[in-house]
């Protein structure tokens, strides 16, 4: 089905990686699904709960007709993160996500991309005022403009890409969160396999930041699983906004012998990742594909771990259409089909395919999971 697109402008967002229109944007033998993993399973100490989704109802190249919806979805507008365009971009994602979902549902799909946080809110507010079925928004800059729409517009279904609901919003808001542990986990696994030097780092935000949190332990569990000597190094560069900290921050690691550098998908990373390639030194990324938000980086990239927001914004709305009962926050992971690698842009060592073939079945099936279930995020990681 051929959206409508009310896109405002193609201008970036200068806080984020990802919507920069210029391109700025783990090994040992594998052993038994029962004891791959180092650490067991933990309940997450947070609240809300978050419910981890059992499975994609179809994988996402297929898309046959689906039968007609219980809940009559007539239309679903997807309002992107401010300014955020381009191949590869969680609203880029998204927006596949949405059109897919549409077309199986006979509803008729719209983009809106704000320029501002002003048209942002605006946007919110006139979707939910048209009697939109399902309004979808990626980030954490949409929160408080979609629960003051969701409080007086009950009829209208709000999905929160990226953002774990807190207790007390209203019932039509649902968040639609990753399991930044496992992807952590691949990323280790990667890096462990590619490291010339034994020492693999990575760059986060601050100790005390549950999205770095979350990637650093899965990235530790994931690279020592495949190589118990693996050293890996962790460097905080305390912003998320900036490309010369997150070079300065790489240098170091370079410094202390790390030959893999691991970054998130925010300017801080780009600029992480910029400098492990000046230093040529290999680089896993997280969240979106880096050989398309940040071309120049291709020639030292080995993989990119995904989040599907794709994947995530199409099941959610099926599953709304078919009357599932949702919970607040839905976790995809691996399992889910939330959590998958690119495509590899270097040749890895001899078994390594079979090595990575067993652990992501072992994640595929279920438990044991690679680290302890991940702390549910409020937001992303601030601009600081």
């Amino acid at each position: 089905m051929q959206g409508r697109s009310l896109q405002l402008s193609r201008t970036s967002r200068s806080g984020s990686l990802v919507a920069i229109a210029c391109g700025i944007v783990a090994a040992a033998a594998l052993v038994s699904a029962c004891s791959l993993f180092s650490n067991p399973p933990a309940p997450t100490p947070t609240s809300p709960a978050v419910t981890p989704y059992v499975g994609p109802s179809e994988t996402p190249t297929a898309a046959p007709p689906t039968p007609a919806p219980t809940n009559s979805v007539a239309s679903i507008v997807l309002i992107s993160a401010v300014g955020e365009s381009g191949d590869g971009t969680p609203s880029e994602l998204a927006w596949q996500g949405v059109q897919d979902a549409a077309g199986r549902l006979g509803a008729t799909p719209t983009l809106v991309t704000p320029v501002s946080m002003a048209e942002l809110t605006a946007a919110v507010k006139t979707a939910a005022d048209e009697g939109t079925t399902v309004v979808v928004t990626v980030g954490p800059q949409a929160v408080q403009a979609v629960l003051d729409a969701a409080a007086s517009n009950t009829a209208t279904q709000f999905f929160e890409l990226d953002q774990t609901i807190a207790g007390g919003a209203p019932s039509n808001v649902h968040g639609l969160v990753f399991d930044e542990s496992e992807a952590g986990y691949l990323a280790g696994f990667v890096a462990a396999a590619v490291t010339s030097t034994g020492t693999i780092g990575m760059v986060g935000f601050t100790k005390t930041d549950v999205r770095t949190a979350n990637y650093a332990d899965g990235y530790r569990n994931g690279a020592t699983d495949a190589n118990p000597d693996v050293v890996v190094t962790l460097a905080y560069a305390n912003r998320s906004n900036d490309p010369a900290t997150g070079r300065a921050v790489t240098d170091g690691l370079v410094k202390g012998k790390a030959d893999v550098v691991l970054a998130m998908s925010d300017l801080t990373g780009a600029g992480a990742m910029r400098e492990a390639c000046a230093k040529k030194v290999s680089v896993v990324a997280l969240d979106t594909d880096a050989s398309l938000v940040l071309p120049d980086v291709k020639p030292c990239l080995v993989v990119s771990v995904l989040k599907r927001y794709d994947v995530a914004a199409r099941e959610a709305i099926l599953r709304y259409a078919a009357r599932d009962t949702l919970p607040a926050t839905i976790m995809f992971d691996v399992a889910g089909g939330g959590i998958t690698l690119s495509d590899f842009g270097k040749p890895m060592p001899p078994g390594f395919d079979d090595r990575l073939a067993g652990v992501m079945a072992a994640l595929r099936s279920g438990p044991p999971r690679p680290t302890p279930a991940p702390t549910p995020t409020a937001e992303p990681s601030p601009t600081a």
